[in-house]
């Protein structure tokens, strides 16, 4: 499922207000050429999680391309164990986070009851990350200009997990399995416009 409730990306520039020609100028060449023109720029993006697909083990005969259990009628309470995915601390890839009771198999070639997706408003967890860029140009003479840039991606370093499990008859239900984004990573560059 591609439905991500909210999303938000946040872009800027900003011009170091360093060096000759800026407010903090401190009048000397040396450190007027140590400081001008960098600039910082980044990216910043959040997104909810998707909703989850439960699904399960079912007798189908070929007609149905997913089998979706059904609510288990005897069941009461929260769908949520151990609190929300990643809270107090836990090892959240030996945690369940969701309670596989509320759910049964459906009886042969039968259709299960649950929502198609997000039964019981159940969503992944959420993915953010922050990239940063620090670059300056320098001009060496006239028409011949060097750019160096270095980027951090994901600079926080924060790890985000993606979505648990779903298949109530597995082993791993509401366990999750695995994270969507990748640890924090430093790249150089430079570049020679003539």
């Amino acid at each position: 499922m591609i439905d991500h409730p909210h999303v938000g990306t946040l872009i800027f520039v900003y011009q170091l207000p360093f060096g000759a020609g800026h407010k903090l100028n401190s009048g000397s060449k040396i450190v007027s050429s140590m400081l001008s023109n960098w600039q910082i720029s980044g990216l910043a993006t959040y997104s909810s999680g998707s909703p989850l697909v439960i699904g399960g083990t079912c007798t189908s005969g070929g007609i149905l391309g997913t089998c979706y259990p059904n609510y288990n009628p005897a069941f009461s309470g929260s769908v949520w164990i151990n609190g929300d995915f990643g809270s107090g601390g836990k090892n959240v890839t030996s945690t369940a986070y969701l309670d596989k009771n509320a759910f049964v198999d459906p009886a042969a070639y039968t259709y299960g009851n649950i929502a198609r997706s997000a039964p019981y408003g159940l969503f992944a967890p959420h993915n953010a990350d922050v990239d940063l860029s620090v670059r300056r140009e320098f001009h060496i003479r006239e028409a011949i200009r060097l750019a160096f840039q270095a980027d951090a991606f994901n600079v926080n370093n924060a790890v985000h997990f993606g979505a648990p499990g779903t298949n109530i008859d597995a082993a791993n239900f509401g366990t999750v399995i695995s994270t969507v984004n990748q640890p924090r990573k430093l790249q150089f560059s430079g570049r020679v416009t003539f």
